[in-house]
């Protein structure tokens, strides 16, 4: 498989660089038969003027049709990033070329009436901008996002703004902020453009001077990861809806990391035995079941004495309990994926919601679980809240690998992980993965290979 993918990759390489190559070529052969067209022409000679001026008009259009798509879709992506701070509105620019005519129309006719509905026009122009600038001026925006955001999920945001004009209040204000996701491969880059989201919050209709105003939305993040906040725009259309005004307000690291959502499990996923995690050990604790009879002593609980063994024995006896074996599991992701098919990305995103789904469901029936992804140390077991949160961190983290890249790092060490390590172990082992080598064949009583 590595083979005919790196034939794909040359293949597509040698495509562009054949691209460039031809339009250089086109590129430098309308421009020699133009000098051509010139020196035939300046020696008398029409007919080569003429064959070559037409072979230039060749090149010139074969040379733009493999050129200029490029440069438009490079055009477009530049100019998606210019936001400027003052913009014109469809309504704006029907104005500004209603002006252009009537001033025209003024110049050359030299009508009075013309000039005084032109000077009107620019007037309403220039106090509609004032407006908007001044309605901008002297606000403040906080924003405050949720601890826990889940993908897929409405996570509450609570915006406030502060008007801190002294005479005239704030009418007619969107609150948007633009982020940036990070980015796990090229597909990505493909699927954000630019790079840059904006995102509605809220919207203020009016406010007076000197007030702040709270006021709490829901957004959704259709995936997991780390999305960076950049900044916070203030955006009004008043008075006229003219002019699109802006005010830009930089966040300083607001990093939000949005977990991934865990499902409903599939009654055949129900993978910890009913019984584990009730099985007595041979060890004295805390349990249910009888250990042994001996003699009190001054630390024992009175509530353990056995009155009939002390009867019998005419000495004060106590029980002993055994102790109950804790639930554990151990939950083990392959970050391997299959390049050669085009759905790899996604069966791997399903094995990370699979992932977060099955720590969720053990910790919330009281087991201690511990996560390990790919070839790292997955830290310890933990049964609490925090260490669920911890785990969901991870996993909304992680990225894939190739599996051709470090197939022979990740074979022994899955190999020795579920044959060796957890055939010697009573915790319940379960390893999830999207790589098609997985197998599943001579494996532990107590570990299971889920492949998607």
């Amino acid at each position: 498989m590595g083979i005919f993918q790196n034939m794909s990759w040359l293949f597509s390489k040698s495509q562009v660089w054949i691209h460039r190559i031809l339009s250089l070529l086109l590129l430098a052969g309308g421009v020699g038969a133009a000098f051509a067209t010139v020196f035939a022409r300046r020696a008398g000679d029409w007919e080569t003027a003429r064959k070559a001026a037409l072979i230039s008009l060749a090149c010139v259009v074969l040379s733009g049709a493999l050129v200029l798509p490029s440069l438009v879709r490079v055009a477009r992506r530049e100019g998606g990033l210019m936001d400027f701070p003052a913009r014109p509105t469809i309504g704006g620019f029907i104005y500004l070329l209603v002006l252009f005519f009537v001033a025209y129309a003024a110049w050359t006719t030299g009508n009075n009436l013309l000039f005084l509905i032109f000077s009107v026009m620019l007037s309403a122009l220039f106090v509609t901008w004032a407006a908007g600038r001044a309605n901008l001026r002297d606000l403040m925006v906080g924003v405050r996002f949720s601890e826990q955001i889940f993908a897929n999920e409405a996570a509450p945001v609570f915006v406030s703004l502060h008007n801190r004009k002294r005479w005239l209040p704030a009418l007619s204000v969107l609150v948007k902020a633009r982020h940036r996701r990070a980015l796990r491969d090229r597909r990505d880059v493909k699927e954000m453009g630019a790079g840059l989201l904006q995102m509605p919050l809220v919207y203020f209709v009016y406010l007076s001077r000197r007030a702040r105003s709270e006021q709490k939305t829901e957004i959704i993040f259709p995936q997991r990861g780390q999305v960076s906040i950049l900044n916070f725009d203030l955006i009004t259309h008043f008075p006229l809806n003219l002019f699109r005004l802006r005010r830009r307000f930089y966040a300083r690291d607001m990093n939000l990391v949005v977990y991934p959502k865990p499902q409903p499990l599939d009654e055949e996923l129900q993978l910890l035995p009913n019984a584990y995690g009730q099985l007595a050990s041979m060890r004295r604790g805390a349990g249910h079941d009888l250990h042994s009879l001996r003699r009190y002593r001054p630390q024992d609980d009175l509530r353990h004495i056995d009155w009939k063994a002390t009867a019998r024995t005419r000495q004060l006896t106590v029980r002993e309990w055994m102790a109950e074996m804790e639930p554990r599991v151990h939950i083990q992701l392959d970050t391997r994926i299959a390049n050669e098919k085009d759905d790899a990305a996604a069966r791997f995103e399903q094995v990370v919601t699979l992932a977060a789904s099955l720590v969720e469901r053990f910790i919330s029936e009281g087991a201690k679980v511990r996560l390990t992804i790919g070839a790292g140390d997955g830290g310890g077991y933990g049964a609490s809240e925090a260490h669920l949160y911890d785990c969901l961190h991870r996993l909304a983290l992680v990225a894939p690998a190739p599996a051709e890249d470090d197939a022979e790092k990740h074979d022994p060490m899955w190999q020795h992980t579920l044959r060796g390590t957890a055939a010697t172990t009573t915790d319940y082992t379960i390893l999830l993965t999207a790589a098609p080598d997985a197998s599943s064949s001579n494996l532990s009583h107590n570990v299971r290979v889920i492949r998607l």
